[in-house]
């Protein structure tokens, strides 16, 4: 067949959807879906989303993960919620104290510590991984960490007074807080002081619009506190995170790393979409946590994920939207293979989830046992070919996958179109469902498609070339490939390495405009 192959890939650009998508970078993606793209240049289906148990776990709102403690008897994963404080390590969930709701924990001498959120009638306290014990001196909070053996905690964004003040206790004695033993941070400035982070030897203090750094030689009391940033805050407690030598913030749609001290957007390229369809009572909108070398973020209801080795976005979706919909994430530290925990971000929601970077596992994205699909798929950007002012003809394009599930893909050729209006849609007698686009501007989007059903690539898990033969005639011209997996060893795990396609020139554009 006449024409020129062409091969459109390895996307190692990752999405891009601040740009037209005629203009981005060739190996840039206007949408990428369950994919984390490799260092080979490939893009692998996601790891698995499971669903474990919550028995066990009373009250009536989501349970919470604050950490994970490690004792001689073995890891316990540490949850909270209106009912408690619980554990876990396999298995059912054990209650610690239903005495109070914690907000966050630190582990220090064999103890894990227990901090109460704020407004709470009754005392945090101490676990040692089998006896809880009550104690009224330990401050209430909203986030906590350990700097030069001492203990620290911020009051959080539920404070109503001293909403500025670094609490602390005695070098090494975590029981002790004396009355005078806090430091009023920048008291002045209307912000609330609601998280903090250890990092190079120092303290990092996030307030809701501002970062400062103290650092200190003998106590807190000679404490130097030098501002950072005065505009640059989280939007929530769980809000920043910290990835090797970076500190990662998420501030009202926008994700700033932070390296020596000095932040920049990491997501310029990626403006977040503001999706607030069901479910949407959640307890917290955003959120930050790391998998693996991955930055999970979530945005209202969408999840994005910036790889922290390659340094590109992709988006995470769940066709289950209970999976969908996780909270901040907690690593387990003993199992051989990484594996985070994380409570539904959902209010009313208490369901538990898994994420194991193991794909060798038989592990399925699951709800209450029962596998649920990952779909993967891609949309390219509009290429014109470097001759914009050519219409091609389009012979034949295919992909190259490793996959044993069904791959549909489609071609769109980017067409001008006359806009259609309100006024001729009522002429027609149409109904709002009726409407192709549904986009109050231009409603029908004149957008025209053509869609191979599926390409059934057999039983065998191997790489292989799935070619669709549909030609047409195009100026400008996206492709968009979409496919099921499980995320496990036994289907490869699926992979997309490029496209290919054959075009020729068919005739100069005639028209005015085309």
């Amino acid at each position: 067949m006449p024409g020129d192959t062409l091969q459109i890939g390895p996307f190692v650009g990752g999405i891009n959807t601040k740009d037209d998508p005629s203009s981005i970078a060739d190996e840039e993606l206007v949408d990428c879906v369950n994919f984390d793209p490799q260092l080979n240049g490939s893009l692998q289906v996601r790891s698995p989303i499971q669903t474990i148990s919550n028995t066990g776990v009373a009250g009536t709102i989501r349970i919470l993960l604050i950490g994970v403690a490690s004792f001689a008897s073995g890891e316990y994963t540490i949850g909270t919620n209106d009912g408690g404080v619980y554990q876990r390590t396999t298995g059912d969930w054990t209650l610690i104290t239903n005495t109070f709701q914690a907000a966050a924990m630190v582990q220090y001498a064999d103890k894990i510590w227990l901090v109460p959120k704020i407004g709470s009638g009754t005392p945090g306290g101490t676990w040692d991984g089998t006896t809880f014990t009550a104690d009224s001196d330990i401050p209430q909070g909203q986030a906590a960490g350990i700097y030069k053996e001492r203990m620290f905690v911020v009051p959080g964004f539920d404070a109503t007074t001293n909403s500025s003040r670094l609490k602390f206790s005695n070098a090494g004695v975590f029981g002790t807080w004396g009355a005078s033993d806090f430091i009023d941070i920048s008291p002045g400035d209307g912000q609330k002081l609601v998280d903090l982070q250890v990092f190079k030897g120092n303290l990092l203090l996030f307030k809701d619009k501002g970062t400062r750094v103290l650092s200190y030689d003998s106590t807190p009391f000679d404490a130097v506190i030098d501002p950072i940033s005065t505009t640059i805050g989280p939007s929530n407690p769980y809000c920043t995170c910290q990835y090797e030598n970076s500190i990662f913030v998420y501030q009202e749609g926008r994700v700033y790393e932070m390296v020596n001290f000095d932040y920049q957007q990491v997501n310029v390229k990626v403006p977040f979409v503001t999706d607030q369809s069901t479910p949407s009572s959640r307890s917290e909108n955003a959120f930050l946590s790391n998998i693996g070398d991955r930055l999970v973020v979530r945005h209202f209801n969408r999840l994005y994920v910036l790889g922290l080795r390659t340094r590109v976005w992709t988006r995470w979706e769940s066709t289950d939207l209970d999976l969908h919909n996780f909270g901040k994430f907690v690593k387990m530290t003993l199992p051989a293979n990484d594996e985070y925990i994380a409570g539904s971000s959902v209010t009313s929601n208490k369901k538990v989830y898994r994420i194991k970077e193991d794909l060798d596992s038989t592990t399925d994205e699951r709800n209450a046992s029962t596998p649920v699909d990952i779909v993967c798929s891609i949309i390219t950007k509009n290429y014109n070919l470097a001759a914009s002012h050519v219409f091609k003809r389009l012979n034949w394009w295919g992909v190259d996958v490793l996959t044993n599930r069904l791959v549909t893909g489609r071609v769109t050729p980017i067409v001008n179109v006359a806009k259609v209006t309100w006024g001729f849609i009522k002429g027609l007698s149409l109904t709002w469902d009726q409407i192709d686009g549904k986009q109050w501007g231009f409603p029908t989007g004149g957008v025209i498609y053509v869609e191979d059903p599926g390409v059934d690539v057999g039983a065998a898990v191997t790489r292989k070339f799935l070619k669709f033969v549909k030609a047409l005639r195009y100026r400008q011209v996206n492709f968009s490939v979409s496919f099921p997996a499980s995320g496990t060893m036994l289907e490869g795990p699926a992979r997309l390495y490029w496209l290919t396609m054959t075009t020729s020139t068919r005739q100069v554009v005639s028209k005015k405009v085309s």
